[in-house]
């Protein structure tokens, strides 16, 4: 799990301004109908949707529980089962809060979920770091084909359907993530990480741990082997470096719904790689190359570093590559760079 933007509030209050532009007068414009219809039902819920409209549409995660919470204490209003979604109150609640149509508009138009991505720049999957999220759309109308990040809703929105446009609750990922994966788990910031809120930071990092000497390949006779690609005598494991149990058990239940444990134990050639280039470029390598091509080819030290392992090992760019999290970690654990 890596933060989105977390670099660039900026942009964020840029992406904000847009989100609330195009959404608002829409939506309190229909709200305003429902409420002023004679002896009409849900109005004081209707009220409380109008009155605090810009909390739910640009609203950090936070907000948007306590709001979730609100709703479902004060006025009752709960949709999670099918029965509850027959009602005439949860059709008229898609039809406020219009995700359809902002999910497929298209630029030249000034708003929806291309647009968003678009602005977001979220190069990278922040719920598995495993996939690259870039947005293609063909100026030429002969070709039609186009792609981007898929928008997960943090809150599922069938449950959540006045939550369906907020902005903080559409998670630009990649489509396993998003369709495979966590589908409509029931999500929320007490239970789950939110990649708007929360990382894997520095309290839970991949590791690699030695498997049972009965467990290993023919012709595997010793723990080195693996630096050789010999064979698989280690997994891929998660390091718990944290003291919060909150925090501790939000992690497990992303590794268990993202299946990362079982994800990332297929990029062990990822970590032979890593090894492979620790045993030949040394540090005085290292040292020498920055040496000549200093101020030419690399700013710094970090740059050689980063040229020799295909990634980022600072933590302020791991949005901005596959697997940066893992190459990090593991070059931390086997001390195989010093920065």
């Amino acid at each position: 799990m890596i933060l989105i933007n977390a670099d660039n509030q900026v942009k964020m209050a840029e992406v904000e301004r847009e989100h609330l532009k195009y959404f608002k007068t829409k939506i309190i414009r229909k709200l305003s109908f429902k409420i002023g219809i004679k002896h009409g039902r849900n109005k004081p819920f209707y009220t409380y949707l109008r009155d605090y409209i810009d909390d739910i549409l640009i609203g950090k995660p936070q907000r948007l529980d306590q709001i979730a919470k609100e709703i479902k204490g004060s006025y009752g209003v709960a949709f999670e089962d099918k029965s509850s979604r027959k009602t005439v109150l949860y059709r008229e609640l898609l039809q406020i809060f219009n995700y359809n149509t902002f999910v497929t508009s298209y630029p030249p138009a000034k708003w929806g979920a291309y647009q968003l991505v678009s602005k977001l720049n979220v190069k990278v999957c922040p719920y598995c770091n495993r996939q690259y999220t870039f947005m293609v759309i063909s100026d030429d109308p002969a070709y039609k084909g186009k792609t981007r990040a898929r928008l997960d809703h943090f809150y599922d929105k069938a449950t959540y359907p006045y939550l369906a446009t907020s902005l903080y609750n559409l998670i630009p990922c990649c489509s396993i993530c998003n369709s495979d994966l966590k589908g409509t788990e029931d999500f929320t910031i007490d239970t789950h990480l939110n990649p708007y809120v929360d990382e894997f930071g520095q309290y839970f990092k991949f590791g690699i741990d030695m498997v049972d000497k009965s467990k290993l390949e023919p012709g595997v006779t010793s723990r080195i082997d693996y630096l050789f690609g010999k064979g698989e005598e280690f997994e891929i494991v998660i390091r718990d470096k944290c003291t919060d149990p909150v925090l501790r058990q939000k992690v497990e239940n992303n590794l268990q719904v993202f299946k990362i444990k079982e994800l990332y134990n297929h990029h062990k050639d990822h970590v032979l790689d890593l090894i492979r280039k620790k045993v030949v470029y040394t540090e005085s390598q290292i040292d020498e190359l920055y040496s000549l091509y200093s101020g030419r080819l690399f700013s710094s030290r970090e740059d050689v570093i980063q040229m020799i392992t295909s990634n980022y090992v600072g933590h302020e760019n791991l949005d901005k590559k596959v697997l940066a999290k893992i190459t990090q970690d593991i070059c931390e654990e086997l001390e195989l760079y010093i920065l």
